[in-house]
């Protein structure tokens, strides 16, 4: 204690400390842990001390900065930083020094760069958030959805949405880019089996090729390719819109099977066959549309796949198939109604009269495979303006916008005779 003593009175008051002797190490851990020092501040040498305030007990090194002028810097709490430390940072405080340095402006400045590292580190995880955000699976597809739907039918957003809400979760927080075909399997597995599973994939095919294309991911090989998927999951028969067909050589006996049957779904299936319509077209189609003198079905744009109004020419069998339906012909009501009234019927009704493993959507494929049998003197382009396919380029099709009406009421006319020979 007397060397302690002496140490906070020898050379502090005189040049604030910096003339005393050079002698090091004067403090010890035993004396440092009394219960009691008095107050004042207790040299350890070579500028550090220990400064005594009541219960307060702190590490301070005093040393001449520029022009002799006494600096104190704070080396922390006693016993928070112990003797060993306190002259573990003083030694680093006489170091800078050395150099020509000084030890505040020193610790100043990397507290300064300490923060503004902080800062940026900051402002890079907000850019990652931010980014994150961005490329979410969830944000990309409701993107993907919002600049597309106006060139969709009414319903296919909605449908698209569900797609997202019911069955593909898992991805929604998901980057874009950081999917991979696992993870898309993963999430596919439980619907694969299902009408609904393909439709998915190709759902997630379209809004990652988006997100590529619109820059918001690197340009890569797209991880929900249906190449890349069935190596994971089993193979499908169909894909999309590829449904299992009819052969058409089978369609005939079917076809008068279904006229020769009561019912209320029965004639609705079998106009869908007879002008080669998607089913959607067929439920939904109202009074409004149809001219029997004309024998001319118009499907509006806004309920048409391609967005254009749609010219189908009917068959005498598919205007005699209309002329006998004796209900409601008020414009707006519809020509096949469903059970509940002013509601179209099930999408599923038709699936209930068609034999495993064919699809109603088939159908048109069976016309198709009909149209350009080997003999036909018909073409699969006229065969595909008969389904309402766009042909050829936007330019073209700006340029050429004959519909061929009269060469398709040929082919579908023909189409009628060979299902229904007697019709």
């Amino acid at each position: 204690m007397n060397a302690a003593i002496s140490t906070r009175h020898s050379g502090v008051s005189h040049h604030m400390g910096i003339n005393m002797a050079r002698a090091s190490n004067k403090l010890t851990d035993t004396w440092l842990k009394r219960s009691k020092i008095d107050n004042g501040i207790y040299g350890d040498g070579d500028g550090l001390y220990l400064r005594v305030q009541g219960s307060g007990r702190s590490w301070v090194y005093i040393y001449a900065g520029a022009g002799g002028k006494r600096r104190e810097m704070g080396l922390g709490a006693y016993p928070s930083v112990g003797l060993a430390d306190a002259r573990g940072r003083a030694d680093a405080a006489r170091k800078i020094r050395a150099t020509g340095g000084d030890p505040i402006e020193a610790r100043d400045a990397a507290k300064e760069a300490a923060a503004l590292a902080l800062v940026r580190e900051a402002e890079a995880q907000a850019r990652e958030q931010e980014q994150a955000e961005l490329t979410a699976f969830a944000n990309v597809a409701e993107q993907f959805v919002r600049a597309k739907e106006k060139g969709w039918t009414h319903d296919i957003a909605t449908k698209y949405r569900g797609y997202i809400r019911n069955h593909l979760g898992t991805l929604s927080s998901v980057s874009c880019c950081d999917l991979t075909t696992l993870s898309i399997c993963e999430a596919l597995r439980p619907i694969w089996d299902t009408p609904t599973g393909p439709f998915v994939r190709s759902f997630v095919e379209r809004i990652l090729d988006y997100a590529m294309v619109s820059g918001i991911c690197p340009e890569r090989l797209n991880p929900a390719r249906i190449d890349a998927v069935k190596h994971v999951l089993h193979d499908r028969d169909y894909e999309g819109e590829h449904h299992a067909a009819m052969p058409y050589a089978d369609v005939p006996a079917f076809a008068k099977a279904l006229r020769s049957t009561p019912g209320y779904v029965q004639p609705a299936l079998l106009f869908a066959i007879l002008t080669a319509s998607r089913q959607r077209e067929v439920r939904e189609m109202t009074w409004r549309e149809v001219d029997l003198d004309a024998a001319l079905w118009v499907i509006p744009k806004a309920r048409y796949k391609t967005r254009v109004d749609h010219r189908v020419p009917l068959s005498k069998a598919a205007v005699d198939l209309l002329k006998g339906i004796v209900s409601n012909r008020e414009p707006d009501a519809l020509v096949f109604a469903g059970r509940l009234k002013g509601r179209p019927m099930s999408q599923h009704a038709f699936a209930t009269l068609i034999p495993e493993p064919f699809k109603a959507h088939g159908f048109r494929t069976s016309f198709v495979g009909w149209a350009t049998r080997p003999g036909s003197t018909f073409t699969d382009d006229m065969a595909q303006r008969c389904l309402g396919h766009l042909i050829g380029t936007a330019v073209t099709r700006a340029y050429d916008r004959d519909d061929r009406l009269p060469q398709r009421r040929e082919m579908m006319d023909a189409w009628a005779d060979y299902l229904l020979p007697s019709a």
